[in-house]
């Protein structure tokens, strides 16, 4: 998976990172071949819009938390991407780290054919609501069998990988220690005095959130002293941009865990 954001900001600084990534996968042969999936992720929809044409798959991340979406929202998603990536708080609302319900956006999503991941998985406690007890195979198996999200991205795609390989997964009747936890089931047993105070509900993404302007066009500018009127060439952004585009690619290549 490859993240590309702040392309607007990068071409008025005269840096054209579209075309850097579209040359490095040409380069390295990933724009003419399948055994690999390649994804391509942003928050941007005028990114994606770029890569519309490719075979690469265009993940759209909504960074923001979500309590609903609109079906308008849907299609326009659904014209430009082929994957949503939500916030654990988009599938399962929590408040100081209790859960206090579920959303039906992966539900949504799903209807529309469109695959969704959640980020972001942490082994540590503090990231995980005490729900979850805390677990991280627990936290993740909730995400999976109740919500029935598509994968996970995380920091620690060994504990994804081990929850996948469990035979468990694959029994008609699963042992009771594999149940998912019930959303809320901690608040009812709490004192009406130590309840969690309600906070503000997260919004629901409308279609004004997703639209775009196009990317302007790469700025040329003459660095500071320099004379010459000469146009930058775009194989010398590759420099500037590969080192980064390569550390990108290796991280997120281990990230993400697809069920």
């Amino acid at each position: 998976m490859i993240s590309i954001n702040n392309a607007a900001y990068l071409a008025n600084q005269g840096l054209g990172v579209i075309a850097v990534v579209v040359e490095a996968l040409r380069n390295t042969g990933y724009n003419n071949q399948t055994a690999k999936k390649v994804m391509i992720q942003s928050k941007d929809s005028s990114v994606l819009k770029e890569f519309e044409k490719s075979r690469y798959e265009l993940v759209y991340m909504i960074d923001d938390n979500i309590r609903d979406i609109e079906s308008s929202t849907i299609s326009e998603i659904k014209s430009f991407a082929s994957s949503v990536i939500l916030t654990k708080n988009s599938v399962f609302r929590s408040e100081d780290d209790f859960l206090v319900g579920k959303t039906d956006v992966v539900q949504k999503l799903h209807s529309s054919n469109l695959s969704v991941y959640v980020q972001r998985f942490n082994n540590e406690f503090v990231s995980q609501a005490w729900d979850f007890f805390p677990d991280s195979s627990v936290e993740i198996n909730n995400y999976i069998v109740v919500a029935g999200i598509d994968g996970v991205i995380t920091d620690f795609p060994r504990t994804a990988a081990t929850y996948r390989r469990n035979r468990c997964l694959g029994y008609k009747h699963r042992p009771l220690y594999f149940s998912p936890v019930e959303t809320g089931g901690f608040l009812q047993f709490m004192a009406r005095q130590l309840l969690p105070p309600a906070e503000t509900p997260n919004p629901i993404l409308s279609k004004s959130d997703v639209v775009e302007p196009p990317l302007p066009p790469v700025a040329k500018i003459t660095p500071a002293g320099n004379e010459s009127t000469t146009d930058a060439s775009p194989i010398g952004q590759s420099s500037v941009v590969a080192g980064i585009l390569t550390c990108c690619l290796t991280i997120l290549l281990a990230d993400l865990v697809i069920f």
